[in-house]
């Protein structure tokens, strides 16, 4: 039997409901990170819940709210879900965030008032929803009539933030259809049989319920932080401006299962947040863009003295950024066709 006949034999108002696969398209929104977005097949996607969680000052906010930050660029419309209270306009407009245009909720402190703040923007078809962070989330039980805490005796029951967060985002899958909801958490230790690991608040449902999840790791150790030089007093000091961190993508349902890269995220001195130049720089190096020999660096005809001044350049010329970005992904695609080749093969 064709399909056509079969579509013949419902009901016409079921077959009217009916949707082919032909007709299902994932819209993805690219992040801040170039290499994050590539790993991922192409960014976060509209309809799907997106997981960040990882280490203490990590830059997960961060790398969010340069990504809105992106995305309003292209008229988007988001709306920052502040759970733990910590939304720092200066912070958010340092990192080129438009506050004017960001929608901030400050009440949410409970699973019930997070999903009540967060469900009419979803029916209103808002395209963004960052919850930052489920692991301050109080369990919708801990709360009374008068929506009041409970004392400590009345939030002793066992498993009820993981029960709360699991309603929270049951009642998010019910009714979004094409809003990119991004939860994010703080790390916590799971002791396993034979393995310890490092996972997001919520149990085991949060994961589950998850299209894709990302995990932020920076080291504590000496070699990770990056030194620079700040202005105290009309003098510079050199200082801790930043870290290096690494991403890991655990589960992608919506491409490559497994992908890592590493960016640098600065707090302090004249740039800060995910140095998306210095990352655009070593995925080309990786391709042979841009060569160095010495102290210079060259793409193509051009050649700038020291690593620095190179990102320098690709930070505050819009130009050199898309030109270099444009070779990465020509680069990128013969490499996928060369891979390809060598499978038929």
């Amino acid at each position: 039997m064709s399909v056509d006949a079969f579509l013949s034999k419902l009901p016409p108002a079921f077959a009217k409901q009916v949707t082919m696969a032909r007709e299902v398209e994932t819209h993805r929104l690219p992040l801040y990170s170039k290499g994050l977005t590539k790993d991922l097949g192409g960014g976060i996607a509209r309809g799907r819940v997106c997981l960040i969680h990882g280490d203490p000052s990590a830059g997960k906010s961060a790398l969010v709210l340069q990504s809105i930050a992106q995305w309003q660029k292209d008229d988007l419309v988001c709306a920052f879900i502040d759970v733990e209270g910590t939304f720092d306009k200066t912070w958010a407009e340092s990192l080129g965030v438009d506050t004017s245009k960001l929608i901030v909720q400050r009440t949410a402190k409970s699973s019930g008032k997070v999903e009540r703040d967060t469900i009419p923007l979803i029916q209103a078809d808002i395209d963004v929803i960052v919850i930052d962070s489920i692991s301050d989330i109080a369990p919708e039980a801990f709360v009374n009539d008068e929506g009041e805490l409970k004392d400590q005796d009345g939030r002793k029951q066992i498993g009820a933030h993981a029960k709360a967060i699991t309603a929270l985002i049951s009642a998010i899958h019910y009714y979004n259809e094409n809003t990119a909801i991004i939860l994010i958490s703080q790390d916590t230790t799971n002791f396993g049989q034979t393995y310890v690991e490092m996972v997001p608040h919520g149990g085991k449902k949060t994961q589950f319920n998850s299209s894709q999840i990302i995990r932020l790791k920076s080291s504590k150790a000496d070699s990770n932080f990056i030194k620079g030089q700040v202005m105290v007093a009309g003098n510079p000091v050199e200082k801790l401006v930043g870290r290096k961190v690494q991403y890991i993508i655990t589960k992608n349902k919506l491409g490559p299962v497994k992908g890592t890269g590493e960016w640098h995220f600065y707090y302090d001195g004249g740039f800060v947040g995910i140095d998306a130049a210095q990352e655009l720089l070593s995925m080309a190096m990786r391709y042979g863009i841009v060569n160095k020999k010495g102290a210079w660096f060259y793409y193509g005809e051009e050649k700038y003295q020291g690593e620095k001044n190179l990102i320098s350049s690709l930070r505050h010329d819009d130009d050199l950024r898309a030109a270099v970005s444009a070779d990465i992904d020509l680069a990128e695609t013969k490499t996928l066709g060369e891979e390809d080749s060598d499978d038929e093969n």
